[in-house]
């Protein structure tokens, strides 16, 4: 059965909106580390351990402040069910990011917000216009000129980024299920332990004492992500699911420059072609946003 359908707000969308931009610069520089870290010789599996530790233990403090105990909560099965889907998206996809190109992971990735326009219309009841419809076949176009399944240069290990994709479409549809007063602290607690859980093994069998610079990309893969993150969450509590997903298709355009800067990925004239279908997809959808009856804002905790 589905829910019921929730009504946003014009602003509710744009704030959603503002921070889906700021979290997919923060996925970038994440992405961009995890490489770097790669190639210094850390496992992408210590990294999301580190990074997941790291979590539990900013999120710890603020969870003891606050008095929240996530595992208190009346929404357990929904929270152990997100968490999945979330740990694992991460640990994927730090293993793609140190084995393919860091704009073909992100591309392929983008095949995310697709999933989410299906999920949202058919678990959570979101109306969806054919626009939107319209410009959401655009973007995943603009994803196929990007990655061009079937040419010389496809990688198909490249695909295990299909299974991150639904696992963060299902994490993103799931976070809307939640009530607005649900705390975004319990969702990050849960995902830090479900991600660490998940690479624990595979970081200590292929641990690697780590350099003052392996710590410094770690720390900083700690950090990036812990924002992009928080800000991901707010975004899908704030905004309608299907008019701000398509926005996050503008990661592609910080992977692709990062890649070029500083791994010597220069995009080619199919990448350029395809980002900017991308970008005017996404543009286009934001502007054909119309307004609806303003709803509860979500909680700060």
């Amino acid at each position: 059965m589905t829910a019921p359908p929730v009504i946003v707000s014009r602003a509710d969308n744009l704030r959603g909106a503002a921070y889906v931009i700021a979290a997919a610069a923060a996925f970038a520089t994440t992405a961009a580390l995890v490489k770097a870290a790669g190639d210094s010789g850390i496992s992408a599996f210590q990294t999301a351990f580190v990074r997941a530790v790291i979590g539990l233990l900013v999120v710890a403090p603020l969870l003891y402040r606050r008095r929240i105990a996530p595992w208190r909560t009346r929404h357990l099965k929904l929270h152990m069910t997100r968490s999945v889907a979330g740990g694992g998206a991460i640990v994927i996809g730090f293993y793609a990011f140190t084995v393919i190109p860091l704009a073909d992971a992100t591309a392929i990735g983008f095949t995310a917000p697709l999933f989410v326009t299906v999920l949202a219309v058919f678990v959570l009841g979101e109306q969806v216009g054919w626009r939107r419809w319209a410009a959401t076949a655009a973007g995943f176009v603009g994803v196929v000129i990007i990655v061009q399944p079937g040419g010389a240069g496809f990688d198909p290990i490249a695909l295990i980024v299909l299974i991150q994709a639904l696992l963060i479409a299902l994490s993103i549809v799931i976070v809307k299920r939640f009530p607005a007063r649900e705390s975004q602290l319990s969702m990050m607690f849960f995902t830090f332990v479900s991600s660490g859980l998940f690479s624990a093994w595979f970081a200590i069998a292929h641990w690697v004492m780590p350099t003052w610079h392996q710590a410094g990309l770690i720390l900083g893969v700690a950090a990036a992500g812990i924002a992009a993150q928080a800000m991901v969450l707010r975004a899908y509590r704030l905004g309608e699911a299907s008019f701000i997903a398509p926005l996050s298709y503008v990661r592609l355009i910080f992977a692709g420059a990062l890649g070029a800067i500083w791994f010597a990925e220069l995009p080619d004239v199919w990448v350029w072609a395809g980002s900017a279908i991308i970008v005017l997809a996404a543009l286009y959808t934001a502007r054909r946003e119309s307004s609806a009856t303003p709803r509860q804002p979500a909680s700060d905790s």
